[in-house]
């Protein structure tokens, strides 16, 4: 067997949901901690790849986040979840702290951000990893930041979730209408706005050959129509392109004010 890695991959700001994950699970890799994905053989002129996991380690992957999530002033950002090995047992929170204490090690700021997991219960853990701009600051964010957010229900009819409220109150746009697509998802709690108690995430695609001013009109009539419900929206903080294929909305509702 040998490494899936042939050599340390390079972060593109203006590519960051590809590059930014290849980046941390590289560091991953490299702290023992990752996927430790490797090439067992090769069929049909493609290398075939499995994952070498220390019994009781449990491994830990980067997946992107929407730049519409991350923290303001970071220049990089994603999801890292840890998945424990069951079989053998893993103590949780030593192998949460290894990756931290790695990660950060390497310059990252890493918060155990979310609702609270269970080791009883969950399957895995999520941490938000990220870097910030030269001279930014990182948000001052205690431990227990995201402890407010409820717990996942399910809505029986004739009950309406508020994901399927939000997705109603969006489609009834001009700019859903006049686009080719629009999606709206639930969005992993780790992303979410430590003050918020509910989020999604939209995602809308213009109609081709869109100006600039059209899609951030677009932005503008999507975030008046939810605001009016009583949400909140977020953009990505870098400059959108002068031509996009989908641009990204966050849309969140705060939580009461005491509870952060």
């Amino acid at each position: 067997m040998r490494s899936a890695w042939t050599h340390p991959p390079v972060y593109d700001r203006d590519n960051p949901n590809h590059t930014g994950p290849l980046v941390v699970n590289y560091d991953l890799d490299q702290l023992k901690v990752g996927e430790n994905r490797v090439i067992v053989g090769r069929k049909n002129g493609y290398d075939l790849h499995s994952r070498d996991v220390a019994p009781g380690d449990g491994w830990a992957r980067a997946l992107y986040a929407p730049e519409c999530t991350w923290p303001r002033g970071a220049q990089l950002c994603v999801l890292v979840e840890w998945h424990p090995d069951y079989e053998t047992g893993s103590d949780w929170n030593a192998r949460l702290d290894a990756v931290t204490d790695g990660l950060r090690a390497l310059d990252y700021v890493v918060e155990r951000a979310g609702r609270p997991f269970d080791p009883a219960q969950d399957l895995r853990a999520n941490l938000l990893v990220y870097r910030m701009e030269p001279g930014q600051t990182p948000p001052q964010r205690s431990p227990d930041a995201w402890a407010h957010i409820p717990p996942r229900r399910t809505y029986k009819w004739p009950e309406v979730s508020p994901l399927h409220q939000l997705s109603l109150r969006v489609h009834d746009t001009k700019a859903a209408r006049n686009g080719r697509s629009l999606a709206v998802w639930d969005i992993a709690s780790a992303l979410w706005p430590a003050e918020a108690d509910f989020c999604a995430h939209l995602r809308w695609f213009p109609a081709p050959g869109a100006t600039f001013a059209e899609v951030y009109e677009g932005l503008r009539e999507f975030s008046s129509a939810v605001q009016g419900a009583g949400y909140r929206t977020r953009v990505q903080e870098r400059r959108i392109p002068d031509t996009v294929e989908s641009v990204d909305l966050l849309v969140y509702a705060d939580a009461d004010p005491g509870h952060w």
